[in-house]
């Protein structure tokens, strides 16, 4: 929750305690009624401040619940079986490849059976538009792409990125990286 529907709340509560003391405790009636009436009418006011920020468009609700939907990568054994996996929800860009130090890469497959597969820094994802895009950043064994239902991978250019969706399995080198 951000700070501002945070303040909204907490002032909206004040002004209802503010509400109930004053009510209890001021035997003035004059004074009773006018306290009621300030602070009711400032808890209302941010009470409706509230309701106004939260319909309004939030900065990661696209992102957050975009066509792709993708959230993390999944590192897949032999038998296809999920051997590590990479949160990548609010990135906007990521760097595959082997870390050696020199490299500065975002997932590294240096420590897994693939790394010799592997370049320094392999292929980069970016967060475009709304959509997910792979490139290749010539690599020796290339990069590849299989789409989710389909059986044979596809070459993925240096020069043109590829749109990247729920379910593909990239191949970087023998590395399979499932979307999900």
């Amino acid at each position: 929750m951000n700070k501002k529907v945070t303040l909204d709340i907490t002032i909206v509560i004040s002004c209802i305690t503010g509400m109930v003391l004053s009510y209890v405790y001021l035997e003035n009636e004059l004074q009773r009624q006018a306290s009621l009436t300030i602070l009711g009418s400032v808890g209302i006011l941010f009470l409706l401040l509230w309701f106004f920020d939260h319909g309004k468009h939030k900065p990661w609700r696209d992102y957050d619940t975009g066509k792709t939907e993708i959230s993390e990568i999944l590192l897949l054994g032999e038998d296809n079986n999920i051997t590590d996996t990479w949160d990548i929800y609010r990135k906007t860009s990521i760097v595959f490849g082997r870390d050696e130090g020199e490299n500065q890469v975002d997932i590294s497959l240096k420590n897994t059976d693939y790394a010799g597969t592997v370049d320094g820094e392999h292929a980069v994802m970016n967060y475009s538009s709304g959509s997910w895009y792979i490139e290749d950043l010539d690599s020796e064994n290339g990069t590849r792409i299989q789409r989710n239902g389909e059986d044979k991978p596809y070459r993925v250019s240096s020069r043109e990125p590829c749109r990247v969706e729920k379910g593909d399995i990239i191949y970087l080198g023998l590395a399979p990286l499932k979307i999900r």
